[in-house]
């Protein structure tokens, strides 16, 4: 998936970013979801890099990147993804993110304006009482076992810090449960052209969803059929072609 791609570490804040660039073509910033990685994205990659020069960090406590002392915040993780383009003197970018990496692009865009031009969200949230109720009863009763031994596993193959597992998880955790806390007056500070996208069956709620498109200045909105939380993992086929059309605009 990332071959050619070269393998950098940048340090911010503490921590030292993990990161995969390749393709050609203006920067897109590719951002994952909570608990995951870069590789995530193994069904767009082929089909964006060719357009664009993607880079693909691990953000913070995830993936191949270590972790720092202290909570792990979207607006941290944002500032990490400002100091990984400052370092790669990249000035302004393009961002998908899905899912937390969704909520980290939306910080971004509301923080650094300047730094953001398009700006795909997909299964982002504003609040923490935006997913459906189980999903909060879930996040609600979780410990770090609750993500399964293949999460533990995965995790602790990859990261520098493998003894940090059951930390790290208590604080994506601890982040589910009390963040984001954004207002639509915060949102409405947005200036970057936004596709805000969920699956049909999204454990983001459909309310929710609407009312974050609303809140951002000229956003568009696009729920993608048939698919859940995962959409961009279930459906590249109806994904790619509709992010590539948006970000050419």
């Amino acid at each position: 998936m990332f071959e050619g791609f070269r393998e950098t570490r940048i340090k911010a804040g503490g921590a030292e970013i993990f990161a995969r660039i390749g393709g050609s073509g203006p920067p897109l910033l590719l951002l994952h979801g909570g608990a995951g990685n870069g590789m995530q994205f193994e069904h767009q990659v082929p089909a964006f890099e060719t357009h664009y020069r993607l880079i693909v960090p691990d953000c913070r406590a995830q993936g191949r990147t270590n972790d720092k002392a202290g909570p792990l915040t979207y607006h941290g993780m944002a500032e990490d993804m400002i100091a990984l383009l400052d370092a790669l003197k990249l000035r302004r970018v393009d961002v998908m993110g899905w899912s937390d990496g969704g909520n980290i692009g939306l910080d971004m865009a509301m923080h650094h304006p300047e730094r953001v031009s398009h700006l795909v969200t997909f299964g982002a949230n504003f609040r923490p009482d935006g997913l459906e109720p189980e999903d909060i009863a879930w996040n609600e009763k979780a410990t770090p076992d609750s993500f399964g031994p293949g999460m533990r596993e995965g995790w602790t193959k990859l990261n520098p810090q493998p003894d940090h597992y059951e930390a790290a998880m208590r604080k994506i955790l601890d982040l589910w449960r009390t963040l984001p806390q954004w207002t639509p007056a915060d949102l409405g500070r947005i200036r970057a052209k936004v596709l805000v996208c969920a699956g049909e069956h999204d454990l983001i709620l459909r309310t929710h969803t609407d009312a974050l498109a609303k809140a951002i200045p000229g956003a568009e909105e696009w729920i993608v059929p048939g698919a859940s939380h995962g959409a961009m993992i279930e459906r590249p086929d109806l994904v790619n072609p509709r992010v590539l059309e948006f970000l050419a605009k």
